[in-house]
């Protein structure tokens, strides 16, 4: 039923006597406090208005009827019309308490919900039980596992690679180092004794890992191996172009830094890509130089 405003903003319901109470809203939907509602005094005006109009009709139908009938008139209307004020009166003095109604009815639907929601809990938790967890069995306990750490008081069974990702490497010895090296040396000369070098980089220094290539007034180029695979690719290591303009150059260096990262990465793609890393190499930055000049 539609609530009624009092002066005091409480909603209560347009019609209806005592025992009317407003049932209890269904799981999910809107309370009463949010339905639409009047104000006590718009009712009583309605109320009045229309009381006044049906005793307007009343007097001037009332001549043209018989006595009988008038009186029988009469008497209906006082009826109907106290039978309205009287439900009126019931609304007044129901709205006092519709605040507590409301509150249970709003107690009463969340009891609900949940009475809901449990039922519906047990019915799927009985579905998976007799569909999903038929075939379902427990895994074989870990008792090795077990036993280590009842015994040890640690579990050593952990994979390397956890401890390896946590914990960083000892660092390599000097003695180590010198040995590493000595041996990356020596797979160098390897690599340039079975590989055709251009006579233009016979001046070349192996040291420290790494390959020196320098050809004088025009660059310098440092290389080295990952590895003693032959098919392991070079590597450029550092890049210096020594070609320079003391006309126009003023003595400093022809190429720019962001140029030398570009010809670096161009050079090392065709270490990657070309059967003859070395003469490719070569070429390109012969090439390179002789533009500069």
């Amino acid at each position: 039923m539609a609530p009624v405003q009092l002066e005091s903003h409480q909603l209560v319901p347009v019609s209806g006597g005592p025992a009317s109470a407003p049932a209890p809203p269904p799981p999910g939907t809107a309370t009463a406090a949010t339905s639409p509602g009047y104000r006590l005094s718009t009712l009583i005006d309605f109320l009045l208005h229309r009381t006044y109009a049906e005793l307007t009709v009343l007097a001037d139908l009332l001549p043209r009827k018989t006595d009988m009938e008038r009186k029988i008139e009469i008497v209906q209307f006082a009826s109907r019309t106290r039978q309205l004020f009287v439900r009126l009166l019931a609304l007044v003095k129901w709205a006092n308490n519709a605040g507590k109604v409301e509150k249970c009815a709003m107690i009463s639907s969340f009891l609900d919900q949940q009475a809901i929601l449990f039922v519906d809990t047990a019915d799927r938790l009985a579905s998976l039980a007799r569909d999903a967890l038929v075939h379902a069995r427990l895994p074989n306990f870990a008792i090795p596992y077990a036993i280590d750490v009842l015994t040890t008081g640690s579990y050593p069974r952990l994979p390397t690679c956890i401890r390896d990702k946590i914990i960083p490497p000892d660092p390599i010895t000097k003695i180590e180092k010198q040995t590493t090296l000595h041996q990356l040396n020596q797979i160098l000369r390897h690599r340039l004794v079975t590989t055709d070098l251009p006579p233009q980089l016979a001046n070349l220094t192996v040291a420290n890992g790494r390959v020196k290539f320098r050809v004088e007034g025009e660059f310098e180029a440092t290389l080295t191996v990952m590895g003693d695979d032959p098919d392991v690719p070079w590597r450029l290591l550092k890049l210096e172009i020594l070609v320079e303009d003391k006309e126009t150059g003023d003595g400093r260096a022809l190429v720019h830094s962001i140029q030398i990262s570009f010809i670096h990465q161009l050079v090392q793609s065709r270490l990657f890509a070309d059967e003859k890393p070395l003469q490719d190499m070569y070429n390109c930055l012969r090439i390179l130089s002789s533009n500069l000049l």
